[in-house]
């Protein structure tokens, strides 16, 4: 009687890893199409706050940020603005924008 050995490979591990890195370019892309709105929605005296906008990888994930120590009232532009009351709520409506075309989570700090 003759044996016979039977093998599988799966490809399942490189095909989960292209997934992971779709998902990851999406990901990239959805949060630089938010950061781009919300430059067109931020406030501008001196253009400090919408030239600071940046993308920042984060576990599991992306954030568009505002603000950093050269820039510590972009919080503050985000939740309070008198002389422009239209620019409130900047980077959410951007987000809120992005989240109506697409998979998108909004996650507030504060």
């Amino acid at each position: 009687m003759a044996k016979v050995k039977v093998t599988f490979n799966s490809k399942m591990k490189a095909y989960l890893q292209v997934q992971r890195m779709n998902m990851q370019k999406e990901l990239e892309a959805k949060a630089e199409k938010t950061l781009g709105r919300a430059r067109m929605l931020t406030p501008v005296l001196s253009g400090d706050l919408k030239m600071n906008g940046r993308v920042e990888k984060i576990p599991n994930g992306v954030s568009v940020v505002f603000g950093d120590s050269r820039i510590p009232y972009a919080r503050r532009r985000h939740f309070e603005n008198r002389k422009n009351p239209a620019t409130l709520n900047y980077l959410e409506r951007a987000g809120d924008q992005t989240r109506k075309e697409g998979f998108i989570v909004m996650k507030g700090n504060g």
